[in-house]
């Protein structure tokens, strides 16, 4: 059994994702998250904001690539990984505590909202003995080489399911609207449906 701390985070993306190549070829990117616990206040009973953290979230290989393509600042995510903590003396000589945490796993929050997921076909050399068989039947035009991750994305469907979304939300204040006015007592407006 490996020893370690392992978290799970919920926050932003408090910083766009910062991708680099190392020096032995791998895919590193670093991004920053920042939580903010909520607390109701005792005497006012109204939720209130605690003071913000903030931790740099590293991600190696293909989960880099993955980030980087998928995650923008402001974006609810959740962080699964190992967590390390760094001292460091800053610019006018004081200890600092830096939090670090590399990632295992990383994406959005759904709780928050809804996404796009876009599954990465994994492709593997042709040989004869699979096309014998008949396994890339389904796929005829499979070349063999992998493709590029900016390749990968569909742009086309990404701007239709942003105006899907946006039709969704017209139909919901136009409801919440046409209730409103139910509640008021005016006539009631009918809602084309979607």
């Amino acid at each position: 059994m490996s020893q370690g701390g392992y978290v799970t985070l919920v926050g932003y993306v408090a910083q766009d994702p910062n991708i680099r190549t190392t020096a032995t070829g791998k895919q590193l990117t670093k991004v920053r998250v920042g939580t903010t616990p909520r607390y109701r206040d005792n005497e006012t009973g109204q939720w209130r904001d605690g003071e913000s953290s903030y931790y740099t979230i590293t991600c190696w290989n293909k989960l880099a690539d993955h980030v980087r393509a998928s995650l923008h600042k402001g974006d609810p995510v959740i962080v699964k990984g190992k967590l390390r903590t760094s001292t460091f003396e800053d610019k006018t000589g004081q200890l600092k505590t830096s939090v670090e945490i590399t990632a295992d796993t990383m994406g959005h929050d759904l709780s928050r909202g809804p996404a796009n997921y876009m599954r990465v076909q994994s492709r593997r050399p042709s040989s004869e003995d699979d096309l014998a068989r008949g396994e890339f039947a389904e796929n005829p035009e499979y070349s063999g080489t992998p493709a590029d991750p900016d390749e990968l994305l569909d742009e086309e469907a990404i701007e239709r399911f942003g105006r899907d979304l946006e039709d969704d939300e017209i139909a919901a204040r136009a409801a919440a609207e046409n209730e409103d006015e139910n509640e008021a007592g005016a006539p009631a407006v009918p809602v084309a449906p979607f």
